[in-house]
């Protein structure tokens, strides 16, 4: 545990789960090394005065080879209110109750967010290192 503990976040972590993870759903994480199942361990709650979620510390890590990457995590209910190819703005809801505008960076499938947008549906967000990574219907 330690290991990762000294593990910073970098844009190669970001780098390597986008390749990793399919956003179809359909398919489990891969990992860029050996290619097998990757999992995600979410170990602690990271108190953030400025989140208004509960990140996790969490590990990514591979079932087969060394390969661990460290992240925070945390899962968002709400509705894609705009979206570019790049950036997605989430509406939702404080853990107080109050209205919440979210942006950020994904990698989701276009269609998706378009499907989404127009029905208007609430669903549930999995954010890693503030990269919205997967629909969790």
């Amino acid at each position: 545990m330690e290991e990762i503990a000294k593990m910073g976040y970098d844009k190669r972590d970001i780098d390597i789960l986008t390749r990793a993870w399919d956003p179809t759903g359909e398919k489990p994480m891969k990992c860029s090394k050996c290619g097998k199942h990757m999992i995600i361990v979410q170990v602690e709650p990271v108190y953030d005065a400025e989140n208004a979620y509960v990140p996790f510390d969490t590990i990514i890590e591979c079932t087969s080879c060394s390969t661990k990457i460290r992240a925070e995590s945390f899962t968002l209910l709400g509705g894609v209110k705009d979206f570019d190819l790049n950036q997605v703005e989430i509406g939702s809801w404080s853990p107080s109750g109050s209205r919440v505008l979210s942006n950020y960076e994904h990698i989701l499938d276009y269609d998706l967010l378009k499907e989404l947008k127009e029905s208007r549906k609430l669903v549930e967000f999995l954010v890693v290192n503030k990269h919205i990574v997967e629909v969790m219907e």
